[in-house]
This record gives structure tokens, C-alpha cells and sequence, in this order.
């Protein structure tokens, strides 16, 4: 209770959930990356290289990567789907976007991944525009998650997909326990040491507090209008990707 009041009063602080995860992010851009692979052992690539798999673009499809960042998953959906294949990236954060620009100019993606600045509860693309829809670790950071997946679906072609990547809750009170001590204490840790960023790698674990199971999270992708839906735990159940096909 303490973290999510803690929260709250931060949030209110700098003007609501949006502009504080806003700044957060810009602040820890450079680091993030190094980080994603220290906090998951390394795993954070293979759990995108699930989902992209999941995300099932066909040649010459169009993608849109919700929270893109520093465009990891947009580059694991295109190295998955090959020449023709295509992503649209977008985030609030204009300092993560950055670091995507210049990871996929190094990787001679220009032409396959545009990243925009754009928000996720508010997507600037008209209705069925994009074969499939993909996100990993942003569902934690939207002011309304109903609202979210409202707008994925609306932009969406009939018969394509959603695919959220997300951290969960590892059923198991052993393992839970592992993962709680891990990500509530020593992720927070690894930030202060390495990063330098406390405050920033102490909202996220603590933003899990209020975040819902997979089950409830797959509930509402059903309620909002998402078919087949979907999840699949990974590695204990530390994430969950979740699946949801639009009728």
C-alpha cells in the first residue's frame, strides 16, 4: 500500500502517470538497454523473439510497436518476417526513440522501422490500418489500460493480431517469492550501482503492485472486444505474452 500511495503522490506531483513515466523514461534512455539484458539475465531477447513470432507479419505487412523505445521488438519482428515486412514505432518518450534511430541506422533497418512520437492511448493512425499490433513491457505504464487496448483493436485489420509482452505475476509461492526478492529489491539495486537511477528502477517493480495477473489482464482484452484471447506464461512465469486476434 505504501508504494502505491508513494506512487499516486508522484504522479500527482509532476501532473499525472503520463508525464511522470515521460520523464522517467528520458532519464534512464541511455542506460536501458544494458540494463534489460542485466535484470533478465539476458532473457528480455528471447521473450521478444517470442512474441514477434506470435505477431505472425506476413511479407510486405505493416506493424505497429506500441512503446517502442529503443525499438528492440520492432527489430525482432522484422529480422522474424524478413524483406517487405515493415514496423511503425511509437512512444512518448523522445529520448528512447533516439537511441532506437541510431540502433537501427547501425543495423541498416531505416527502411523497414519508423519511429514517431505518439501515445499508445491515443494511436494517430486511422481505423485498420495495420496488419498486427505489438507491445512489450508498456501495458504497466498506460493511465487506463481498457483505453489501450480499445484503440490496438480499433486500429487493427479484421483477422490481425495483438501481442503484449509484459512482466506478470509468477504463480507458486516459492518461485513468487524468488521473484519478488529479485525484482523488489535487487532490480532497485542494479538501477542505484549501475544506472544511477534509484527513483527509476524503483517504479518499476513498484508498478506491478496494482498491475493485473494474466488471467485478469487476458479478461480484459475480452471485455474491450479482442477474440481468442490469450497468454503464455515465460520463464516460471516472471512474463506472460499475451494474444488476441480481432474478429
Amino acid at each position: 500500500m505504501t508504494a502505491k500511495i508513494s506512487l499516486e503522490e508522484k504522479f500527482r506531483e509532476t501532473g499525472g502517470k503520463r508525464p511522470y513515466v515521460q520523464r522517467l523514461f528520458g532519464r534512464i534512455a541511455r542506460v536501458y538497454d544494458p540494463m534489460n539484458r542485466l535484470m533478465s539475465l539476458g532473457l528480455d531477447r528471447r521473450w521478444r523473439a517470442f512474441a514477434a513470432r506470435y505477431l505472425a507479419l506476413g511479407t510486405g505487412e505493416l506493424g505497429l510497436d506500441l512503446g517502442a523505445g529503443t525499438a528492440d521488438l520492432s527489430i525482432a519482428v522484422i529480422r522474424r518476417c524478413g524483406p517487405g515486412t515493415r514496423m511503425i514505432g511509437l512512444d512518448i518518450t523522445p529520448q528512447m526513440l533516439e537511441v532506437g534511430r541510431t540502433k537501427i541506422a547501425r543495423l541498416g533497418l531505416q527502411d523497414a522501422i519508423e519511429l514517431r512520437v505518439g501515445d499508445a492511448e491515443h494511436i494517430d493512425l486511422p481505423d485498420n490500418s495495420v496488419d498486427g499490433c505489438c507491445l512489450a513491457f508498456t501495458v504497466r505504464n498506460l493511465t487506463d489500460i481498457r483505453q489501450g487496448f480499445r484503440e490496438m483493436l480499433r486500429v487493427v485489420r479484421p483477422g490481425g493480431r495483438v501481442v503484449c509482452l509484459e512482466i506478470s505475476h509468477p504463480p507458486g509461492k516459492i518461485f513468487g517469492s524468488l521473484f519478488h526478492f529479485y525484482f523488489y529489491k535487487l532490480a532497485p539495486l542494479f538501477g542505484t550501482i549501475i544506472g544511477k537511477a534509484f527513483e527509476e528502477y524503483n517504479y518499476l517493480p513498484n508498478s506491478l503492485t496494482t498491475f493485473p495477473d494474466a488471467p485478469t489482464l487476458q479478461t480484459i482484452m475480452e471485455e474491450v472486444g479482442w477474440r481468442d484471447a490469450r497468454f503464455y506464461r515465460l520463464s516460471g512465469g516472471i512474463v506472460a505474452v499475451h494474444v488476441g486476434t480481432k474478429a
